[in-house]
């Protein structure tokens, strides 16, 4: 049989976008069709994408209890120490609470990500709920520092798991007019955690009682059992079913997810899948660093190391207990930063608006500047004197954090999950995926660790001078933004793998013509 030449592969590859034209699922039909037209015809992947987005609710919800309970009375009487007349967690176990569940995330996520190409998506995420809710009950019966942690511990391990397979799952399952936002809906999910978190803390965190915090760890009970429930409902990736060659179970669930010519959708999935093959056969971690892979792995990690280098963890995971540092009352702290939620979940749903209209691109590199801004605004507040009669720069901090939960979750939050499950090539998705959720859960540990020694009155004490420091290394993610983030909007993976492939650098992803996908003329 004669070798096949580029030009000629390249006819096939046209060959197949043309047949798309009349099925309705190609990129170029559906770049023609607004993107709410898009979401009423692919409304089932739309559903059981945000069925599985749950999972990122619970993620959502820990990391807000981790730091949140801190400041909750009786847990700091339960499980701290007595500092000067008042009781406080010391800065030791402060990072033992909060980097807990970052560790075991490092894990889940790699475990999971291996798991998931062996036996599915559906399955690994059954696996982690039954491991979450086992791990819950240690944290509700915890009569210990040391099984505290360890509860917390075990049950990062599934956090690591739900990030994963949410964000692989919403990628895999919907078109490219949808994909951002489902994949940014995650972002949603673990803002709506943490905005239940603080509702429950605001609740009960003034309680006498242990039921001050046992409550808010019990209702991580919830969202795996409704999980667990829906789970043998729930279609299992097209992707996954193509890729272990179960055809006819894949043409039937594309055609629940809405998909309107399952045959052409799953030719395409197929002949990308067997083009990712021919390169390579395996799929370890390794690959990941090989070849086009290794920049496509580099954005998916590095988007999370951004994320973390604006300080996220400091302005948002320890809002309330930095209010209460600042000189507010545990109930204005605990309102304030149920305010900081709510705001943050109507940044992410306004940035639905700017993921496929601005971009990928322009709004994370938008967002971290601004980021970086009004960190060192809040370094510059913190240096003017306060007190009983001048209480404007503690409001003046107070505005800034809001300022930046609402900029956060409108740009670089939501943004970077879409841009991470994207970016990376169909045989290495559940990987890429993973080693971005180990990147994030490895600066969860260290800022998690840094945090508390910076701004505990035990320690550092520094207070919002820690602005200066965040505002300097979000200053180098917004230049790594700019020299190393493509724009990845309206790109099927097809075309993402030839831009990567070819070595197109990043500033000139927007706007590239495809060869393959310009026609025989």
């Amino acid at each position: 049989m004669a070798e096949k030449t580029p030009e000629t592969r390249d006819f096939k590859v046209m060959e197949i976008f043309e047949l798309d034209s009349d099925g309705g699922t190609s990129v170029a039909v559906e770049e023609q069709t607004s993107t709410w037209q898009m979401v009423l015809r692919y409304r089932g992947a739309i559903i059981w994408s945000a069925f599985i987005g749950l999972a990122g609710i619970n993620w959502g919800m820990d990391v807000l209890l981790s730091s949140g309970v801190i400041s909750v009375p009786s847990f700091q009487k339960e499980f701290g120490y007595n500092f000067e007349g008042k009781y406080i967690i010391s800065a030791s176990w402060q990072i033992a609470f909060n980097t807990a569940a970052s560790i075991g995330g490092f894990f889940g996520a790699i475990g999971s990500g291996y798991l998931a190409d062996k036996l599915g998506r559906r399955l690994t995420l059954a696996i982690a709920c039954v491991v979450s809710i086992g791990a819950v009950f240690m944290q509700v019966f915890a009569g210990s520092s040391g099984l505290l942690f360890t509860g917390k511990l075990i049950n990062g391990l599934s956090l690591g798991s739900f990030l994963t397979i949410t964000s692989s799952y919403s990628s895999e399952v919907c078109p490219v007019e949808v994909r951002g936002l489902t994949t940014s809906g995650v972002q949603l999910f673990v803002g709506f955690g943490q905005l239940v978190a603080n509702l429950i803390l605001k609740g009960t965190g003034t309680l006498s009682s242990s039921l001050a915090y046992k409550i808010p760890f019990m209702l991580q009970f919830i969202f795996p059992i409704i999980l667990l429930l829906g789970l043998p409902f729930c279609p299992e990736s097209p992707w996954y079913l193509a890729r272990t060659h179960n055809t006819p179970l894949a043409l039937s669930t594309l055609s629940r997810l809405g998909y309107p010519d399952p045959a052409t959708t799953l030719s395409e999935i197929s002949n990308t899948i067997t083009a990712e093959e021919l390169k390579s056969s395996s799929t370890t971690y390794l690959d990941c660093f090989r070849g086009s892979d290794a920049r496509r792995t580099e954005i998916a990690m590095g988007i999370f190391a951004v994320q973390q280098l604006t300080g996220v963890v400091f302005t948002i995971g320890y809002s309330s207990y930095f209010f209460e540092l600042a000189g507010l009352s545990a109930s204005s702290s605990f309102s304030l930063s149920l305010g900081v939620s709510a705001l943050g979940l109507i940044g992410v749903m306004c940035s639905w608006f700017l993921i496929n209209r601005t971009g990928r691109r322009s709004t994370s590199l938008t967002g971290a500047a601004i980021l970086t801004a009004l960190l060192f605004l809040i370094g510059v507040l913190d240096l003017v004197p306060a007190g009983a009669h001048n209480t404007g720069p503690v409001y003046g901090q107070v505005a800034c954090v809001i300022a930046f939960a609402f900029t956060y979750l409108l740009t670089i939050g939501p943004v970077g999950w879409t841009l991470f499950a994207e970016i990376s090539s169909s045989r290495l998705r559940s990987r890429t995926v993973g080693l971005g959720i180990v990147v994030q859960n490895s600066f969860g540990v260290l800022m998690n660790i840094v945090v508390p020694l910076l701004i505990n009155p035990d320690a550092a004490d520094l207070g919002g001078k820690i602005g200066f420091i965040f505002g300097g290394t979000a200053g180098l993610g917004v230049l790594w933004v700019y020299f190393r983030v493509p724009e990845t909007a309206h790109r099927s993976f097809e075309q993402l793998d030839w831009l990567f492939e070819s070595g197109v650098p990043a500033r000139r992803f927007k706007g590239y013509q495809v060869p393959l996908l310009d026609g025989p003329g």
